[in-house]
């Protein structure tokens, strides 16, 4: 779990591992008084793609931008490092 904040607000970046699931997944929420909030966010990823699956309505940019970033770093540059399959883009 990473944490990060925005404008203010306290969020939580969960990477999920693939346990038989044909993906691996970074779920976003807010932490509220130290505890998870609803989810926000759903980024998902497979060999072949990386897509965000899941927006909740009225998301900011901002939250959308450092969320972005928050999944280069931390799902998708450790895997490239690793030498583990990637999206081919």
């Amino acid at each position: 779990m990473r944490r990060f904040s925005v404008q203010g607000r306290e969020f939580a970046a969960l990477i999920i591992l693939s346990d038989g699931n044909d993906y691996e997944s970074m779920e976003v929420v807010e932490m509220i008084d130290g505890k998870r909030g609803e989810l926000l966010l759903e980024f998902r990823m497979d060999d072949s793609s990386a897509r965000l699956s899941f927006v909740r309505p009225e998301i900011e940019i901002p939250l959308l931008r450092a969320s972005l970033e928050v999944f280069r770093e931390e799902f998708l540059e450790p895997r490239k490092a690793a030498g583990l399959v990637c999206p081919p883009w």
